[in-house]
């Protein structure tokens, strides 16, 4: 894959069950389909109590009508640490080493990913926001890079890297799907060797999780198909920090597409087997992110709302089983929790 130069740049486990089809390499097996009612196995009601954290440096940045906050494992001391532009909210927060994170904006026109420090505040662009925008940051495990998706003039989405001390992106993969707004949430492997989104492919067969090497070589289905399920969606994947298994957000216990929208959940191992559903959220579950130890899931879910648009952060075991609400606003307005450590306390 070839480095290109930024044109415009301004400053920068779960795995319970049997493991099914394991490979030597311990990445997708194309190949691999999970046998009828496999995908089911449920431990949504283990009644596993959510282990306690004790890294005084852990936190987790979320989104909240807007801008970007931060808040403690616990839920404690919420604080907005971005301030959204007139008409351009500030997107996708993305924890990251040492407490930097990342998050894409249009605040200067063009969607672009943008970095700063929970602690001193200072915001600068990181891509050009070329063509159709850039959106969704991940950051690589030794925080040198930064995954992204690109938009382009067509409605195609891919899935670019850009390196931040170098000032040049990386095009990872090419979109070429048929719902491209459905492609996205690039999320590393903690060697850095691989990176799983979510994409369609033309396959007709809905959106699902798929993994390719960090160099752009060895792209692979993750997730199986359903046979004849086109409105299954598997999305928002996230790489346990062990690397046994990736969480994601997926609609693939609903029977057809009049219930698209109901979203749980779930884990796959990195060869693509044992499809585990952790969630059944009365409402809908997304945004899995977990925390450093791996020992906790951070989500969203719109479970408790009383109006349209409204969701709240939970936490539970990365195993699935208790759940708790960790922020509650008058109207509700957080997502996409970002969990990971800064050097401060």
């Amino acid at each position: 894959m070839k480095w290109l130069a930024v044109c415009s740049m301004l400053a920068a486990a779960c795995g319970g069950g049997t493991a099914v089809s394991q490979t030597s390499s311990g990445v997708a097996n194309p190949n691999y389909a999970p046998q009828a009612g496999q995908e089911r196995a449920s431990r949504v009601a283990s009644g596993a109590g959510i282990p306690a954290s004790k890294d005084a440096q852990e936190r987790i940045v979320y989104a909240r009508e807007g801008s970007i906050w931060s808040m403690h494992a616990d839920g404690t001391e919420q604080n907005e640490i971005t301030v959204r532009a007139s008409e351009a909210p500030d997107e996708a927060p993305a924890l990251g080493p040492n407490g930097s994170f990342a998050f894409a904006s249009a605040r200067d026109g063009a969607s672009k990913i943008y970095v700063a420090n929970l602690e001193e505040g200072v915001t600068r662009s990181i891509t050009d926001g070329a063509d159709g925008g850039d959106r969704e940051p991940a950051w690589s495990p030794d925080g040198k890079r930064v995954a992204f998706v690109r938009g382009d003039p067509h409605d195609q989405r891919h899935i670019y890297v850009v390196e931040i001390a170098r000032g040049g992106t990386m095009s990872l993969v090419m979109g070429d799907d048929d719902h491209p707004e459905l492609v996205g949430a690039p999320t590393w492997s903690p060697d850095g060797q691989h990176i799983v989104f979510a994409a369609d492919r033309r396959g007709g067969q809905g959106t699902l999780l798929w993994l390719v090497g960090s160099d752009g070589d060895g792209l692979k289905r993750l997730t199986a198909p359903r046979q004849g399920a086109w409105f299954i969606h598997d999305r928002r994947p996230a790489w346990a920090p062990d690397g046994s298994v990736v969480a994601f957000a997926s609609n693939r216990h609903v029977t057809s597409g009049d219930h698209a929208a109901d979203f749980d959940i779930y884990s796959v191992r990195p060869d693509g087997s044992d499809v585990v559903q952790l969630t059944e959220d009365p409402g809908v579950a997304d945004d899995p992110s977990f925390s450093p130890d791996g020992k906790r899931i951070f989500f969203s879910s719109t479970r408790d709302v009383k109006n349209d648009y409204e969701v709240e952060i939970y936490v539970m075991p990365a195993a699935g089983g208790d759940q708790r609400r960790m922020t509650r606003d008058e109207r509700p307005q957080n997502s996409a929790p970002s969990a990971g450590r800064t050097t401060s306390k």
